[in-house]
């Protein structure tokens, strides 16, 4: 009985991470603001966030990440699942929102709302493990991407242990080795692998070029 209710409860937070709601879904999103700021910030470094350029953010949670974007002077455009997520990051960005510096979309990733080669870059940070088909979706970005854009995406790499509370049926968590093959064959060059375990232990940071 002990093990049922602990998968029930595990499935239920794993499907809450994939799409937050409700007063369990905001307090989760709560705790991510610190929890995953380490991992954020170093996606956002290696980024290189320029004033002037055009970034989109696929899966942005509470919002925190497209605040660094929006103070390193891009101009930001953020596409997210959940509609409390939507919310919560309008309200944190309220100001650069109002502005016209970012503009913020519901939608899952499949597609995104650009026009061809309008970006400069692309981050996604613990979100591939819930892209309805990876492949896709990288196919889209780089619809999206400029010749040249860089894409930067941050994850718990399947070749470790992954927390027991990720649900296997709700996070799909892809190996270095397939996240590279899915890259490739959505088109990206340059593709590599940076791991700071000092930051945090088990995950990847892929960096990839549109040609």
């Amino acid at each position: 009985m002990r093990a049922t209710a602990a998968a029930t409860i595990g499935r239920y937070l794993s499907r809450q991470a994939a799409k937050p709601h409700g007063a369990v879904g905001k307090l989760m999103a709560r705790n991510w603001l610190s929890e995953t700021a380490a991992v954020n910030d170093t996606a956002v470094e290696l980024l290189h966030p320029e004033p002037g350029e055009r970034i989109c953010e696929v899966g942005f949670g509470p919002g925190r990440t497209l605040s660094l974007l929006a103070a390193a002077g891009a101009d930001v455009v953020g596409v997210e699942v959940s509609p409390a997520m939507v919310a919560m990051a309008g309200r944190r960005n309220a100001g650069s929102v109002a502005a016209g510096r970012m503009r913020l979309h519901q939608g899952d990733g499949t597609t995104l709302p650009v026009a061809d080669d309008s970006l400069d870059a692309v981050i996604g940070v613990h979100t591939i493990y819930f892209w309805p088909v990876p492949v896709a979706t990288l196919a889209e970005v780089v619809r999206a991407l400029r010749s040249g854009g860089r894409l930067v995406l941050a994850f718990r790499d399947g070749d470790h242990p992954v927390p027991v509370r990720f649900d296997p049926a709700v996070y799909h968590v892809p190996t270095t080795a397939e996240a590279r093959d899915w890259l490739h064959r959505a088109g990206f060059t340059d593709v590599g692998v940076e791991r700071r375990p000092h930051i945090a232990a088990g995950v990847v940071w892929v960096t990839a070029t549109t040609p």
